[in-house]
């Protein structure tokens, strides 16, 4: 990466540049999910917001999803685990988040928490939901962001960075985007909002990497795929066919059977039948013929 293009030295007007771009990287197939994301979405918030009432629907929910999904690596197992939390519980858990919110943006790191309790949110998309609430102020957790703002701790891994998606990681991008907001807005005047920083960090990604190439796969979100990872399969015993299975009631009628013919005990084994058959031919005399006389 250009050191004009770095956090630490880009410019506003560089920025805009890269912002520019972002559109020709956005897939045509998602260009309805990103008009969700980036409007439909927190046009909605804002109403209910002046409602006294803002949450997100079940529906809103599954298309940010989606969105983040399209946009990066796609994970059909979180998409089905997100698809899985009911209506009420997206509606209240929503809310909630939002609330803590109001109550407290410094302590942001609460409604990430908050917005974790539904099934298939992590830290990553926890910040995507906010984000839509607040898009000035509350960067998304993408992974071009991420690698953007660390670029310097990357080890020459740039682009290549792997990620950890923990309230840890998203607190450290976070004041990062604070820190890069504030001195743009002191050197131009002009207020910078974070999904402005996200858009030119994705950019600037894409454009680092051929289209034929993907990012690493990193771990993802611990309530995506971990949750719905299918378990190791367990190993069957073999089973004898059923031409060499013993049958016990065939069993107890063959010592049935014995005892009534006047033997004891368990039908009579291939030890107890040979050493029988010694006994007889030890006790039977041997007649050794004449000589000349003849076999008949």
């Amino acid at each position: 990466m250009k050191a004009a293009d770095s956090s630490s030295q880009i410019t506003l007007d560089t920025l805009h540049t890269h912002l520019l771009s972002y559109d020709s990287h956005v897939p045509d197939k998602i260009q309805g999910l990103e008009e969700l994301r980036l409007s439909t979405i927190p046009e909605n918030l804002v109403q209910r917001k002046k409602d006294g009432e803002p949450f997100l629907e079940k529906t809103e929910v599954t298309s940010l999803v989606e969105w983040k999904l399209k946009h990066g690596t796609y994970r059909p197992n979180l998409a089905k685990l997100v698809a899985s939390n009911n209506v009420k519980d997206v509606r209240e858990t929503t809310k909630k988040a939002f609330e803590v919110y109001e109550a407290d943006n410094e302590d942001y790191g609460k409604s990430i928490t908050a917005l974790n309790k539904l099934k298939g949110i992590g830290p990553a998309t926890s910040s995507l939901l906010l984000s839509c609430y607040d898009p000035v102020k509350v960067p998304f957790f993408s992974d071009e962001l991420y690698r953007y703002l660390h670029w310097e701790e990357a080890e020459l891994k740039g682009w290549d960075r792997k990620i950890n998606y923990t309230i840890k990681e998203y607190k450290s991008l976070f004041e990062r985007v604070v820190e890069l907001r504030e001195r743009l807005e002191k050197d131009s005047g002009e207020e910078v909002s974070a999904i402005d920083i996200e858009k030119a960090a994705y950019a600037l990604g894409k454009d680092a990497l051929p289209s034929s190439r993907k990012f690493p796969l990193d771990t993802e979100d611990a309530e995506g795929d971990k949750a719905l990872r299918p378990p190791s399969p367990k190993r069957r015993r073999k089973t004898a066919p059923e031409s060499q299975k013993t049958d016990p009631d065939s069993n107890k009628a063959r010592i049935e059977d014995c005892r009534r013919k006047g033997l004891k005990g368990s039908p009579p084994t291939t030890h107890s039948v040979l050493s029988s058959t010694r006994s007889t031919l030890s006790s039977t005399p041997v007649v050794v013929p004449a000589l000349g006389e003849r076999k008949t």
